[in-house]
């Protein structure tokens, strides 16, 4: 392809030999001109392919390279030249067009732009398949269709009010309303990091909602956990094995579900939970009965999990056998939803008994998992009689304290 002069000053093009635009060959566009004493080519681009950039009244406008347009972009740098301003090039040029247009964007970018096209394929890969999934759905039933074609800078406090509001029209629990707003809190907070919004702009913060203590506060004696796996020893035994482990570990029943063979050290007498809720994966030691329940179970091999169900099948979900020995046995009988005993109580018992065993509190983190020492008081419950033995010596401290006050009696 030959350079064919334009009919304006400092451009010139190609002609593709095959490729059209319209009837005519495309044309590839550069210009030419002095820069600094120096003659400077720079390439346009073809006639064919559109190309985006701000008007001087700071509108995005969508243009294709024409002669005309190259002479137009020609005359302005020649202008800054001799007046010493920027852009003084075409890389110049695009460069700041380029910084306007990302402006442009970040100010005009919906929320469901800023979650398909950059917080999504981001989040896929900082959390667990479960966690993300949970934030779409989330994101897909409450946030999306109240504030999705909203401006993400733009959208307010009262519009996230509004969002709330329509939820609990619509009945949802309080925990519901803040896993949506906390799913919002997140979006702004990475937009946020690319430079999109400011962080102190958040509106989220500003949206109160009904606390809501989703604390259980059941746990089982050691009476009540031994019927239960007895049941469980003639009804299921998988069940059983399963319950037993999470009983004995005080592990979640996802982390036991999803325990293979290799990450079983018989020599050792640990287990290695490489999946977990908080990301982090972390080693337990087990008791002899845990070793010898396992070693029952005849090892596996590698990538099958220890505990299946009846047909061989790895566990999803709890086992539906454990809420029927506990209602079976009389222990949900009239009690409120956050007495009930479930699968989840197992780890709330293990908890307990492992304070009340006076087990530091750097220990329960290890053992069970927890990234502050807030969550090992939020499992762990108190018994009766320790604290009655607390009251009693508060009592008795005050009582020496009274006996040192002297009483003065009135004169008559």
């Amino acid at each position: 392809m030959t350079w064919i002069k334009s009919k304006f000053q400092g451009i010139r093009y190609r002609e593709h030999k095959t490729r059209k635009y319209g009837q005519r060959p495309d044309k590839y566009f550069t210009i030419f001109y002095k820069l600094d004493g120096k003659m400077v080519q720079e390439a346009l681009g073809w006639a064919s392919k559109t190309w985006e950039e701000i008007d001087a009244q700071g509108r995005k406008k969508t243009n294709n390279w024409t002669e005309k347009r190259a002479s137009e972009v020609l005359a302005e740098l020649k202008k800054n030249q001799r007046l010493g301003i920027e852009p003084r090039t075409l890389k110049e040029r695009r460069s700041i067009q380029e910084k306007e247009l990302a402006k442009l964007k970040a100010e005009s970018i919906t929320l469901d732009e800023f979650w398909k096209e950059d917080y999504m394929p981001a989040l896929k890969m900082r959390i667990s398949k479960s966690s993300w999934q949970k934030e779409v759905l989330h994101f897909n039933l409450r946030i999306s269709p109240q504030l999705g074609n909203r401006p993400l800078k733009e959208i307010t406090a009262e519009e996230l009010e509004d969002m709330i509001t329509k939820m609990r029209s619509e009945g949802l629990a309080p925990r519901t309303q803040e896993y949506a707003l906390g799913t919002f809190n997140r979006i702004w907070k990475y937009a946020a990091k690319r430079k999109l919004v400011k962080a102190s702009e958040n509106p989220a913060p500003d949206v109160h909602i009904q606390k809501v203590n989703n604390t259980r506060t059941r746990i089982l004696t050691p009476d009540e956990l031994s019927s239960i796996l007895q049941y469980l020893s003639v009804s299921d035994s998988s069940a059983h094995d399963i319950s037993t482990f999470c009983a004995f570990t005080g592990c979640r029943f996802s982390e036991a579900a999803n325990l293979k063979w290799e990450n079983i050290d018989f020599q050792r007498q640990t287990a290695f939970f490489t999946k977990t809720k908080n990301g982090d994966s972390r080693e337990i030691h087990l008791e002899p009965i845990l070793i010898d329940l396992i070693r029952n179970r005849n090892p596996g091999n590698t990538g099958a999990t220890v505990f299946t169900k009846k047909d061989g099948s790895p566990y999803k979900e709890p086992p539906s056998a454990f809420k029927t020995a506990a209602d079976n046995l009389g222990f949900n009988t009239n009690r409120n939803p956050r007495d009930k005993v479930t699968m989840h109580t197992l780890r709330h018992t293990a908890a307990t008994y492992g304070v009340r065993n006076n087990t530091s509190v750097k220990d329960m983190q290890d053992i069970f998992g927890w990234k502050t020492p807030a969550m090992v008081f939020r499992y762990a419950k108190s018994d009766e009689n320790t604290k009655r033995t607390a009251m009693k010596g508060i009592s008795n401290a005050l009582s020496k304290n009274n006996e040192k006050i002297i009483q003065i009696e009135e004169s008559a």
